[in-house]
């Protein structure tokens, strides 16, 4: 879920930090994030307490791997 997301879904930061109980600087904190992602367990917790109207999507915070990058065998 990203900043977008959730900030859309509730109109406003304001808003958003007073959902979690948290600071709005908190929040704008997290459009510094990866991919705007809010962290993991305060998206699975908007998730289930809009009753899924705010979708969680626990793929999106897999950690990546490069396949394409390949190390080069030493001679």
């Amino acid at each position: 879920m990203t900043t977008d997301d959730i900030e859309n879904y509730f109109g406003s930061t304001e808003k958003v930090a007073e959902f979690f109980g948290i600071t709005s600087e908190a929040v704008y904190q997290w459009r510094n994030r990866t991919g705007r992602l809010i962290p993991k367990g305060r998206a699975a917790e908007a998730a289930y307490r809009t009753g899924g109207k705010l979708v969680f999507h626990p793929d999106l915070y897999e950690k990546r791997s490069d396949a394409s990058v390949k190390l080069k065998p030493q001679e």
